[in-house]
């Protein structure tokens, strides 16, 4: 073997590397050599079939075989040559040309390092909210709860459907005055306090009882007509205690009730204040930190956020008009910092052995189905389908973990803010 090099800088190289006809042969014989030792064919005893028989049933598979392991020692070489403790990715390389038998093999390998870089001290200026959760915030809440997701009971055929009720009802499908069953359907749906004008549909509800009935054409086919035909209707019980509406809802008391709020409220107002102590963070580390990046990892990153842009785009219907070039321009700032961010994080997660345990990531997983229970199922499949999700899920497990030590290191400055005030700032910062 033989190579050469063709590009070196600190993080990027590139090489021209060449086997020998004669070296690619003989590591071809021995795989086939390996393979001779249980080949079986009618005629022979196993293990007895002549090389040359043996060559022409597994010369292909003999090929890859050696092809790989002379690629694997070439990198291995390489990287001995370099003193590369670590990689910023899998080497990449390519065949020159299509393998000829009694032909050198020439390939072109491409090897990029990690930044190598020194850690700076952890005592970074912080600003820690302290977040307070008053009584008012909690009945705030518990009005908003009591609203959003009222008590109902069904009501009988004379009540007439009002908003925050819930109807049950029947679809029949016509199209050009035909019924279409296959496009019939039966459902319930929850009326909204606040309804849109235009918002046709649901505003065919209000007012109607059950055994009414009225016709909804969609505007993206004035050809069909649906016929709703309301079954039933339980109305929202909205004149209610607070108190009754706990039994109700929980079997708990008021009292009971109001604590567990206002420790999920403080909870998500913690969670808010804590994007804010994470930015603070990552801007001090952007600050702190300044080296050279791998290319190859820099367009990688560069190439999914493009692809999340634009599919963020086609999602809200809109057009991008601007080209790749330009929203490269755009966005390689913020490439750029994201790429230093992860590896100073990776590196301090090294260094202070933090990381994702099973049980960390398995809770994690765990607080997504609690979050979205009716997708339980595609949830649990998606993750035993996908081992690069689960890798994602335990990086953001070892992100977190990395920004509390962080914060619990800095300088803290801390301030008392209300819920009202921790949501204005981390309102501003998201928009920003």
């Amino acid at each position: 073997m033989n190579f050469e090099s063709v590009k070196s800088g600190n993080l990027h190289h590139e090489y021209k590397i060449i086997f020998s006809a004669e070296e690619v042969e003989q590591g071809i014989v021995d795989a086939v050599s390996k393979y001779a030792k249980t080949f079986k064919m009618q005629g022979f005893r196993p293990g007895h079939v002549p090389l040359n028989i043996v060559r022409n049933n597994v010369e292909e598979r003999a090929v890859n075989e050696t092809l790989d392991a002379l690629v694997s020692r070439a990198c291995s070489d390489v990287l001995k040559q370099l003193g590369a403790k670590d990689l910023a990715s899998k080497p990449t390389f390519r065949f020159e040309k299509q393998y000829e038998k009694d032909q050198d093999v020439e390939i072109a390998l491409t090897i990029e390092l990690a930044p190598d870089f020194e850690l700076k001290p952890y005592n970074m200026k912080l600003e820690k909210l302290l977040p307070t959760v008053t009584d008012d915030d909690v009945v705030a809440a518990r009005l908003d709860i009591m609203t959003k997701f009222p008590i109902r009971e069904k009501a009988d055929d004379k009540y007439k459907a009002k908003r925050g009720d819930l109807v049950v009802y029947k679809a029949t499908c016509y199209n050009k005055g035909k019924e279409d069953k296959k496009k019939g359907f039966e459902n319930r749906i929850a009326l909204p306090e606040k309804i849109p004008d235009d918002a046709e549909f649901l505003l065919g509800f209000i007012g109607k009882k059950a055994g009414d009935t009225f016709d909804f054409t969609p505007a993206t086919d004035k050809d069909t007509v649906y016929k709703i035909s309301i079954t039933s209707i339980e109305k929202a019980l909205k004149k209610i205690s607070p108190d009754e509406y706990v039994d109700k809802r929980s079997g708990k008391n008021l009292k009971e009730f109001d604590e567990e709020l206002k420790e999920q409220i403080e909870k998500d107002v913690a969670a808010r204040a804590f994007l804010y102590h994470k930015n603070q963070i990552l801007e001090n580390i952007g600050k702190q930190y300044d080296f050279e990046m791998p290319e190859g990892v820099i367009e990688q990153e560069m190439r999914s956020v493009l692809a999340n842009v634009k599919r963020d785009a086609e999602r809200a219907g809109k057009k991008l008009e601007k080209t790749d070039e330009e929203l490269r321009a755009e966005y390689s700032d913020v490439v750029h910092k994201r790429v230093l961010l992860g590896y100073v994080l990776n590196k301090i997660a090294k260094k202070e052995n933090i990381q994702a345990s099973e049980e960390d990531v398995k809770n994690a997983v765990l607080a997504e189905i609690n979050e979205n229970p009716g997708m339980a199922s595609r949830i649990v499949e998606y993750y035993s389908k996908n081992p690069d999700a689960l890798n994602y899920k335990r990086a953001e497990i070892i992100e977190r973990k990395v920004i509390d030590f962080l914060i619990s290191k800095a300088d803290a400055k801390e301030v008392k803010k209300t819920r009202k005030e921790v949501e204005a700032i981390v309102n501003k910062l998201l928009e920003d």
